[in-house]
């Protein structure tokens, strides 16, 4: 096994100040996930936010405080399998497979450092691991015409309704709906469970779909329904992000314009430069 601890040092106690001893936590991680992806020759890139603070900043947007990376669903698969072998014993895989507890659905897969806290909104009382995570997220292949497209684009929709309703419960103390919503977390539990079995035919079936007749975007399993096309992200690209180079669509800007808007390089009004996620940061324990 690769000494994880020689090739990419911990470095968190060399940040200034709590968000960046995190980021520097974040991007050990990305660099072990990088290193594992090339050696199994698995692709990845930037997405979301990191892939934004690359493009804008050259590495993290300063007050974020993720990271983010996708995969079509035939490497997050694979990357998945070797993760188990691979990782070393500081990081932690954790999907709703291998961890009983976790059960956020909008990200289907982290890799937590061991070694740290991060709590965000909402997110307090729930019992899984919550160490600083960098987030994986399976891309899956959409039917681009007809009736096929029709049918793709409900599944998804039905997997936000009932998703919604299975998370009814994260801030339900600020919704009355929600509180109601909540009592019926079974019932959604039993759709979920009925829908992730019946999807998994329709991901491998979906894969057969030439790239050039596809869109791709976020999974079946997840809700965001952006879709982009193919040759927008392949070939990847090779990007800087805090001195080092990583995977990367290959029209940054088409996928950031398609995120963000024409103005993403432009960076929000000071008053909301604040970190978007984590309530909770401990980077060292």
């Amino acid at each position: 096994m690769d000494n994880f601890d020689t090739l990419f040092p911990d470095e968190r106690h060399l940040g200034e100040t709590t968000l960046r001893q995190a980021q520097l936590v974040m991007l050990r991680i990305l660099k072990i996930v990088d290193y594992i992806c090339r050696k199994h020759h698995i692709s990845y890139w930037l997405c979301s936010g990191t892939l934004l603070g690359a493009v804008r900043h050259k590495g993290f947007i300063p007050w974020d405080d993720d990271l983010d990376i996708a995969m079509l669903r035939e490497d997050y698969e694979r990357f998945i399998q070797v993760a188990k072998e691979e990782l070393p014993d500081d990081l932690h895989l954790q999907t709703t497979e291998n961890e009983s507890a976790y059960d956020y659905l909008p990200v289907p897969c982290k890799i937590r450092d061991t070694k740290s806290l991060m709590i965000s909104s909402y997110l307090d009382k729930q019992k899984y691991h919550k160490g600083i995570a960098i987030d994986i997220f399976p891309f899956d292949r959409f039917h681009r015409f007809g009736l096929k497209n029709k049918k793709d684009f409900f599944l998804k929709s039905y997997n936000w309704f009932i998703s919604q309703g299975y998370d009814a419960d994260i801030g339900k103390d600020t919704s009355t709906i929600k509180v109601f919503v909540s009592w019926f977390k079974p019932v959604f539990r039993w759709l979920l469970q009925k829908y992730q079995r019946y999807i998994t035919t329709v991901i491998n079936h979906n894969q057969e779909i030439p790239d050039q007749d596809c869109f791709v975007g976020h999974g079946f399993n997840l809700p965001w329904t952006r879709k982009m096309n193919m040759n927008e992200i392949f070939p990847l690209q090779e990007i800087s992000f805090e001195g080092q180079l990583f995977y990367a669509p290959c029209n940054t800007d088409a996928y950031l314009k398609y995120i963000y808007g024409d103005t993403y390089m432009t960076p929000p009004p000071k008053e909301k430069q604040v970190p978007p996620h984590g309530v909770i940061i401990k980077p060292m324990l």
